[in-house]
């Protein structure tokens, strides 16, 4: 975070505390429930939003160096990643030209060549097919035609997206706005992953939800994140479908004691910036906690992909024995108490109790979500974006 945005943000907060107050909507915002549940509309949300707008699906640190690939699967697409000889960082549906096999298995490696493990078909790392087994057997073939599909692609300030769609148009720096000055100070490019876990959900909304508001942190998180994060006070800033919010520490008023150019960045405060539709980040400067949420394959389901990642490697037991101690935390406030909690809502969810749920004035990050997901899903005309 630049320091000017971070004395910004302070500043609100400090007046939110001591005022009793947070940033707010002009009226509550309602959402049906049949939102989380409804097939057809999450067919949509997948249809129209995951296929068609950019993912957050891998890290510069996965990719460093040309050779390396990473290979996942996202809403049921099988995706490919290389960092070409060239530097240039590609992806490809993960499916072989001949006859449908995956190229290459779920994870990250170094490979200059692919060979589909069901007829030995090559491909390089631009995706191009450079070896055709026993091609005198098999026939008369336009190899150029052959080729492993290519999917729109960008790197951005350490993160590499991808869209679902062969062809779809990308323009990822209008698709950030003004959200990207803010990753880019971030200097996520030169941080290094130190941890990845992967959590089962439950509906993908369910779950996102839960990282767009701190109103729950006392009841919830009373012996986690209530221990050094305030409760319902919250600075809200947007970037289109994109949201920076700002959550105050209990000892935020100390920067009263010290002139403002002492303050030093996040210092009170921890900030969660959240990129639509699926990435919320947990940290500052010196790195922190990334979760990818990915839907399906039911309406019913997700998985989180949580990678802690930090601008310097630890380099010694103490320092290792603090991050484990971080991710062991962390780990148990989503898993055991946010996740767990999204699975009782899903199960409530279809028992008919309500019809409805109704986001408070104080969980505006919710009220602004939910109406870019409106406006993706149904397909609304540009007259009916949202505001920033």
């Amino acid at each position: 975070m630049r320091r000017t945005e971070y004395t910004d943000l302070a500043e609100r907060l400090l007046d939110h505390v001591e005022n009793g107050t947070t940033d707010s909507a002009e009226s509550t915002y309602t959402v049906p429930v049949s939102d989380y549940l409804d097939e057809d509309r999450w067919t949509e949300e997948m249809d129209r939003i995951f296929k068609r707008l950019p993912l957050m699906l891998a890290y510069t640190d996965e990719l460093r160096e040309p050779g390396s690939y990473k290979a996942m699967e996202a809403v049921g697409v099988p995706v490919l990643m290389t960092r070409g000889k060239d530097g240039q960082v590609r992806a490809f549906l993960n499916v072989c030209s001949h006859r449908g096999a995956l190229v290459a298995a779920d994870g990250c490696g170094e490979a200059s060549r692919f060979v589909c493990p069901y007829h030995g078909w090559t491909f390089n790392d631009q995706g191009t097919l450079v070896g055709l087994a026993d091609k005198h057997k098999f026939g008369d073939v336009d190899t150029t035609t052959k080729d492993l599909k290519e999917l729109p692609c960008a790197e951005r300030a350490g993160l590499v997206f991808v869209v679902l769609t062969p062809g779809e148009p990308m323009d990822i720096d209008a698709h950030l706005g003004g959200m990207l000055p803010e990753l880019e100070s971030l200097g996520i490019e030169n941080w290094h992953i130190y941890k990845q876990v992967t959590l089962p959900g439950a509906n993908w909304k369910v779950c996102y939800d839960g990282y767009l508001e701190g109103y729950h942190f006392a009841t919830l998180h009373t012996n986690t994140i209530f221990t050094f994060s305030a409760n319902n006070i919250m600075a809200y800033d947007s970037y289109g479908p994109h949201q920076r919010i700002g959550f105050p520490h209990h000892n935020l008023g100390d920067l009263r004691t010290k002139p403002k150019d002492e303050w030093e960045i996040n210092e009170g405060l921890s900030v969660i910036r959240t990129l639509f539709p699926h990435v919320s980040m947990a940290g500052g400067t010196e790195g922190g906690l990334i979760s990818q949420l990915i839907p399906g394959p039911t309406p019913e389901q997700s998985r989180t992909i949580q990678t802690y990642i930090y601008a310097h490697k630890p380099e010694t037991d103490e320092q290792r024995a603090m991050m484990d101690a971080s991710v062991e935390m962390t780990v148990g406030a989503v898993r055991d108490e946010d996740y767990a909690t999204g699975f009782g809502i899903q199960q409530g969810l279809s028992t008919g109790a309500n019809e409805e749920f109704t986001f408070g004035k104080n969980e505006l990050g919710l009220h602004k979500f939910h109406q870019w997901v409106d406006y993706y899903a149904e397909g609304k005309p540009e007259s009916e974006r949202p505001n920033p």
